[in-house]
């Protein structure tokens, strides 16, 4: 997953995140921190601002690109791992 490849699938990952919150991309680069953790996204928002349908919004955009949500750590970061099956 770490390929430069990976990196144009990041941004198309984020882009499909902040068209289905309805943010600006600038607006959703600023409230959330994405890092790529071996097979794993880690999302570190940078403002306890996300009511709970936009998160359930977000975890569905991570979805479109086979990653499901798999914890929360320290109540702050999101971490998406690559669906197995599709591995």
């Amino acid at each position: 997953m770490v390929t430069k490849d990976f990196d144009k699938t990041l941004a198309a990952i984020e882009l499909n995140a902040a068209r289905k919150l309805n943010w600006d991309y600038q607006q959703f680069k600023d409230c959330f921190k994405f890092q790529v953790n071996q097979e794993a996204i880690e999302i570190e928002p940078q403002r306890n601002l996300l009511k709970e349908s936009e998160l359930q919004t977000l975890k569905q955009a991570l979805l479109d690109y086979g990653f499901q949500y798999k914890k929360t750590v320290n109540d702050f970061i999101l971490v998406f791992e690559q669906d197995v099956e599709l591995r």
